[in-house]
């Protein structure tokens, strides 16, 4: 081999890698962080030579800083402006397995917007710890105008070389930096020049041949939450200066990137989820399994109801830009990936939780006001409802009615269509009785809206005074049929008796309540129907029970008696037998990674199960298992290791009810349990209809196909317990099985192909162990935690789809909205809008967002399928003119309409 003519660049790329909520809570990590900027930026003014640093590629810390420090943005903006600083593009390092890929999307836009603000982007997609990529990352980079990737997890030993093309399913590709050795790999650096020297000859020696013969060597010179290493410009013009081997330099990861090889590259598609050089930490997916579906509850509130909703169905000058901005930086805050991936302190995962909670909950908020804006304004009484569909396909459903009065009937759509009614639970008259005094009245005004009190209509009002000087107020509630009276008269009668200071009692006469199920049939995408009932019994569908057995149009679920178990069989005669066998077994792991003990005991079988049909159609039929399992209590170890589960055992109830509705081809399924076992993973177990060699899981805008194996390495064992979002898929082209689910992210096909295993709970004790069996080193601090043990009632809701192997990808996304998303419903109001209508048809394609940007309505979409097609826009049947724009809203050819997308391609299209 010809030696090189000219030195060998060594770049140092400065940086800190700050996890802002860790093993510590976020308030203790910020007070770290103020002191490093206290230090850091007086330092970049002082010493010259100490020419760039990193700051993580995440805007959020700068934030964090500001919020402490806002005196110091104009130094930060100088610095970043002039290249000693490099920012972005991303608002915090998320985990892309743990979160949706619009809020990484939502992360991306926000993280470059706040940069350019604060002096200018870096234009780099830095990745640095994330616990294994996503297939569409190289996509959504250069959709942001980012051509470089750099990245340490995932890279599978096939890639040899430390820069790769990175391809995503479109075939859009990124020049990937692979940092060998973690992002740490330059830490520490000695402050004696020949000891620098002789530290990159090392490291070049442990590259090896995966060192690119004309490239440099990249020294990333940071760690976790590392301070700046002062001084280190001096040694670095010295080691300069004493050798002519290699060229030093302090510089930044663009200035280094640009001087790189990008031919004869080695080329990588797909997904980076191999350990076989860095531990990806597989098990990050099915601890504390309440903050996944959390996560997803929450994401959902908003991708999938109150922001499209919001977008189509209000005024501009009404849209909650504000209120949607917060629940979005909620839910970026909570990307982060010790936050999302809840490998951390039991505060930091109670503070993630409350994120989550607060984004679903404005969420609802605004969904809950959005449909019954929307009901108001349709024309039809007051006794009809309106039927939304928040999603983009067209399809019917299952809502939830309360209906008072006597007498059968059922629910009739607007064009006259009967609909299957049940009834599931009813109320006898009541009255409802409350007493205030003077200006307390508003509360009870606040409920008074037209002919409607406290959301009921109302059919009868009456007003007295009695001898004493009380007001005496009797409100009635309608039942279908009845004539309704308008409020405002006795409203204004009781605003004066509260200003003139009177006590009033109120009290609302119920008749006797129904709660109904109703059968709504296609509901257009983005639209509406109405409903109202009618006399007389339902129409009889063909769901139906017996002791042990379900049905539908589409299924039928026979139960064994024995275990609890079933066998589910579609109508084109796939059957699916023994399904749902829950196995318990140990766990010595982590919230990192699961481990068996040395010695496992598995728990395959119930002491007891009693079967109960709980309802039977024509709506909604429900069958309850209730079984007894009886599980070891704990494990025996310590913060090392595990060796084996304990003697002592804890018996526990597990209440799993199947559920199958009118015209649904899947077969819902609820579990409940008290979890008072420590040290074990649960998982449902299904026997697959056909031997398959791999799975189709849904991830960030793709369904990913993955092998029976996974790749390890000397660190961490390649176990194959792989990610989903919302469901898997395993078939062997003519047949198969998906799983839909609500946040139990991980599964794995087990008996080489045969069987699917989804885990439902993964209890441990400690944030890291030392030495467990499948992970020979810690992943983080070794400090207890007790909430990962999961120490509570807790529920999991999934579906199984058997199929043919006519479903297609599309066909899964649309069956994950039907089990995910509810159709919304509200009372109408007499409006001027058609009783049934649509604001926008999106077909050919899966909408991952509908939202109100600078200029206009946004819609992103994806194609999933592995062939082209096209996507289109239209409304009232015309099709809609635009842009397809980038994420950034740069504009990039017009469409009339129609739109054509690449197999995997996402595209943003800008509305006129």
């Amino acid at each position: 081999m010809l030696s090189r003519v000219s030195p060998r660049e060594v770049a140092i790329v400065p940086h800190t890698h700050w996890d802002r909520e860790w093993y510590e809570p976020f308030q203790v990590f910020r007070l770290r962080l103020v002191g490093l900027f206290d230090d850091l930026l007086p330092m970049l003014d002082r010493d010259l030579s100490y020419a760039r640093f990193l700051l993580d590629g995440q805007t959020v810390v700068l934030d964090d800083y500001l919020a402490v420090r806002p005196e110091a943005a104009s130094t930060i903006t100088r610095l970043v402006t002039s290249g000693r600083v490099s920012i972005g593009p991303w608002e915090c390092l998320m985990d892309e397995y743990m979160v949706s890929g619009e809020t990484m999307v939502r992360n991306l836009q926000r993280g470059m917007l706040r940069a350019s603000e604060l002096g200018g982007v870096m234009p780099v997609g830095y990745l640095p710890d994330m616990f294994g990529h996503v297939a569409q990352m190289p996509q959504l980079l250069r959709l942001a105008g980012l051509e470089h990737a750099v990245l340490w997890r995932g890279v599978p030993a096939a890639v040899d070389k430390n820069a790769f093309w990175w391809v995503a399913p479109d075939g859009s590709r990124v020049r990937a930096e692979y940092l060998y050795g973690s992002y740490s790999n330059g830490r520490d650096l000695p402050d004696d020049p020949a000891k620098l020297v002789a530290r990159a000859k090392g490291y070049q020696q442990e590259l090896g041949d995966v060192l690119l013969a004309d490239g440099g060597i990249l020294l990333m010179n940071g760690t976790d939450h590392h301070l700046p290493q002062s001084g280190l410009g001096a040694v670095v013009a010295a080691a300069n200066a004493l050798q002519d081997e290699y060229r030093f330099a302090i510089t930044s990861l663009p200035e280094y990137l640009a001087g790189q090889p990008v031919s004869g590259l080695p080329e990588w598609r797909g997904e980076l989820r191999s350990g076989a050089r860095a531990n990806v930490l597989m098990g990050v997916a099915s601890n504390r399994v309440d903050v996944h579906q959390a996560c997803g509850a929450a994401e959902r509130s908003l991708e999938r109801r109150a922001e499209p909703l919001s977008t189509l169905l209000l005024p501009e000058a009404q849209y909650p830009r504000r209120l949607l901005h917060e629940a979005w930086t909620l839910l970026v805050l909570n990307s982060a990936h010790d936050s999302s991936c809840a490998c951390s302190h039991d505060d930091v995962v109670d503070a993630v939780m409350q994120r989550y909670q607060e984004a679903r909950h404005i969420g609802d908020a605004l969904t809950h006001d959005v449909v019954r804006r929307l009901a108001r304004s349709v024309d039809a009484p007051i006794d009809h409802t309106v039927v939304v569909n928040p999603a983009a396909t067209t399809r019917g459903g299952v809502v939830g009615l309360k209906v008072t009065g006597h007498g059968t009937l059922h629910y009739v759509t607007d064009d006259g269509l009967p609909c299957p009614t049940q009834v599931v639970g009813t109320t006898t008259a009541q009255g409802i009785s409350t007493v205030v005094v003077g200006q307390k009245i508003r509360w009870v005004l606040d409920m008074m809206r037209g002919h409607e009190f406290a959301g009921q209509p109302v059919t009868g009002a009456a007003r007295s005074v009695a001898a004493d000087g009380i007001v005496d107020v009797e409100i009635i509630v309608a039942a279908p049929g009845d004539p309704l009276l308008d409020l405002d008269d006795l409203r204004a009668e009781l605003l004066a008796d509260g200003e003139a200071g009177r006590t009033i009692r109120v009290r609302q006469e119920m008749p006797p309540t129904r709660e109904m199920l109703v059968a709504v049939p296609a509901v257009p995408g983005y639209g509406w129907r109405t409903l109202h009932p009618a006399p007389g019994p339902s129409p009889e569908t063909e769901v139906t029970t017996e002791p042990t057995v379900l049905a539908n149009a589409h299924l039928r679920v026979t139960i064994d008696a024995s275990d609890g178990t079933f066998t589910i069989t579609s109508h084109d005669g796939v059957m699916v037998s023994g399904a749902n066998r829950f196995v318990d077994g140990g766990d010595g792991g982590d919230t990192y990674n699961y481990s068996p003990p040395g010695e496992d005991h598995l728990v395959e079988r119930p002491e007891f199960v009693q079967v109960r049909v709980l309802e039977s159609g024509p709506v909604r039929a429900r069958v309850l298992v209730d079984a007894l399992y009886r599980w070891p209590a704990n494990a025996i170890g310590d913060h090392l290791s595990c060796g084996r589960r304990s003697d002592e055992t804890v018996l526990t109830e597990v209440r799993t009810t199947l559920e199958l509705r009118h015209e649904e081809r899947f077969l819902r399924v609820h579990v409940e349990l008290d979890n008072r076992a420590r040290d074990h993973r649960l998982r449902a177990h299904f026997p697959l209809p056909r031997r398959v060699k791999g799975s189709d899981a849904e991830c960030a805008f793709a369904v990913v196909h993955r092998g029976l194996g996974a790749e390890g390495g000397p660190h961490e064992a390649g176990l194959p317990t792989f990610v989903s979002r919302r469901f898997v898929d395993c078939s062997n082209g003519t047949e198969g099985l998906a799983i839909l689910h609500d946040g139990l992210l991980e599964y794995e096909v087990v008996d080489r192909g045969r069987e699917l295993a989804l885990t439902l709970l993964r209890a441990t004790g400690y944030l890291s162990r030392a030495e467990p069996s499948l992970r020979p080193n810690p992943a983080g601090p070794l400090l207890p935690v007790r909430g990962a043990q999961m120490q509570k009632p807790v529920s999991f809701d999934y579906a199984l789809l058997p199929h043919s192997g006519s479903w297609s990808d599309a066909d899964l996304y649309e069956a994950a909205d039907e089990f995910l998303v509810p159709l919304e419903r509200s009372r109408a109001g007499g409006g001027d809008r058609p009783t049934t209508g649509q604001a926008l048809s999106v077909t050919g394609a899966v909408v991952s967002a509908l939202t109100r940007e600078a200029g206009g309505v946004a819609i992103r979409c994806f194609n999933p399928q592995p062939a082209p097609t096209t996507a289109r826009v239209e409304r009232d049947g015309e099709p809609v003119d635009g842009w397809v724009v980038d994420l950034l809203g740069a504009p990039l050819e017009p469409f009339a309409g129609d739109i054509d997308l690449r197999p995997g391609e996402i595209v943003t299209l800008r509305l006129d």
